[in-house]
């Protein structure tokens, strides 16, 4: 089992440094990758939200959002009902900011992805999000994430 999880884990910083090696080639902050990343793929990102799934210390998230902001890549949207929560939205400036840094990453996952599945079944995708989050959990990090 540990040669297992020894594996997954190499797996995952090989992963994790492919995402940082690319952003540097572009001169773009990882963090600043990851927020783009995650603003793409959901309409309702809130800061609360971005720390919560993507585990983003808070400093971090003000100042990627304060740079971003700035930028003119993303608007703050005041949340009905929260005090100091804000939906976080790109711009159009940040829409075409985010397709120009992320369109070879995507292209890269989708490629490694169907090569993948061809190897493994596509359970694989669940099973390592289960085990994510059960590792999480056992380590008592806080409750088990939902994001799906």
């Amino acid at each position: 089992m540990r040669t297992a999880i020894r594996k997954m884990i190499h797996a995952t910083n090989v992963i994790d440094h492919a995402y940082l090696v690319k952003g540097r080639s572009m001169a773009v902050k990882p963090n600043i990758v990851l927020l783009m990343y995650a603003l793409v793929n959901d309409e309702n990102l809130s800061q609360s939200k971005l720390r919560n799934e993507w585990l983003l210390p808070l400093s971090t998230i003000n100042t990627i959002v304060t740079e971003c902001r700035n930028s003119g890549y993303l608007t703050l949207e005041p949340i009905p009902g929260k005090r100091r929560e804000c939906f976080l939205h790109l711009t159009k400036r940040g829409k075409e900011f985010a397709d120009l840094i992320l369109a070879e990453i995507h292209a890269a996952e989708e490629k490694a992805m169907r090569e993948t599945v061809a190897r493994f079944s596509p359970e694989f995708v669940d099973a390592l999000d289960f085990y994510a989050k059960k590792f999480h959990s056992a380590l008592n990090l806080g409750e088990e994430t939902d994001e799906e």
